[in-house]
């Protein structure tokens, strides 16, 4: 049996049973736009700047399930793989951690804030300590594990109602005050347009926008792409121009939603013996019809290949 089809990479996993080629490859499968390569060259530039007084802030934005969260998982968990890798000598007994990311609290809490802040930095979070001192032991765990940036993920979670707008505005000014370090800020044009809203602020970071996949060139190219990442043993039409409508239609450019169509397209493709990817096993796993009944769709198959 022949798998060309697939990257080099991955061929090994098409012998696999699914729990591990479909289920645990999974999260693994990710594909590198140009507007993702634009983002991580950002980010790198705002690691190496390291340690400072007024930290700068990259404004990640754009709209929920496009992307952002799963990109900013892959760059943290490359930068920690290099880490460990690369094998860098510290005086400090704590180990290296350069990244972090959080998911804000929704509800604005301060001290779970600083509670995920310690537990990502590799210690155990007193409940019983002084609120006060959350601050100032946070500053000094970032010092020992060597902390060069920190990422704050679905900022837009912490933005209070119209009359406490001034407060929060505040509280992020003192946040990066605080960690001196770089920052990225990843949220929906809500948190754009709020964090636009401070002068201040404004002229403390960048923002780049992560918009939707362009229905032109760009989406097929990137199902390309997906199609040799997914250890199916038979190759799936996935660029075919019946397929690209579809599936553009699903997803609407969305990539986090076009991401868990094929994600449950591959299941079934692995389940049913067909071990590619069509039209029918789109359509026939739960999730689509979930997306279909929500956009009042007409089901529409694709023809077989």
């Amino acid at each position: 049996m022949t798998l060309d089809h697939l990257h080099p990479d991955v061929r090994h996993l098409a012998s696999e049973p699914i729990k591990v080629r479909i289920y645990e490859f999974w999260p693994r499968i990710f594909v590198q736009t140009k507007t993702v390569e634009a983002i991580y060259r950002e980010m790198d530039r705002l690691v190496l700047r390291g340690d400072q007084a007024r930290s700068p802030i990259l404004l990640l934005w754009g709209d929920s399930n496009v992307g952002k969260t799963a990109l900013l998982e892959r760059y943290v968990r490359d930068k920690m793989e290099e880490a460990v890798q690369g094998g860098e000598v510290r005086a400090s007994l704590y180990p290296n951690i350069p990244v972090i990311m959080i998911s804000m609290p929704a509800d604005n809490n301060r001290t779970e804030f600083f509670e995920l802040m310690l537990t990502k930095l590799g210690r155990v979070f007193n409940p019983y300590g002084k609120n006060d001192a959350l601050s100032p032991v946070t500053r000094k765990l970032m010092e020992e594990v060597g902390l060069r940036l920190a990422i704050f993920d679905e900022i837009h979670n912490v933005i209070p109602a119209h009359d406490a707008k001034a407060e929060m505005l505040r509280q992020i000014k003192e946040l990066s005050n605080k960690i001196r370090r770089p920052m990225v800020l990843s949220g929906t044009r809500e948190a754009y347009e709020f964090i636009s809203a401070s002068i201040e602020l404004k002229e403390r970071f960048i923002d780049i926008e992560m918009p939707r996949l362009e229905r032109s060139d760009e989406f097929p190219t990137f199902l390309r792409t997906i199609a040799r990442l997914i250890p199916l043993k038979k190759p799936s039409p996935l660029s075919k121009s019946e397929m690209v409508e579809l599936l553009y239609n699903l997803s609407e450019g969305l990539t986090g939603r076009l991401s868990e169509l094929l994600y449950h397209a591959a299941i079934a493709a692995v389940e049913d013996g067909t071990e590619r990817i069509t039209a029918d096993n789109v359509i026939s796993t739960i999730y689509a019809k979930n997306i279909l009944r929500r956009l009042g769709a007409v089901r529409t198959l694709a023809p077989e290949p």
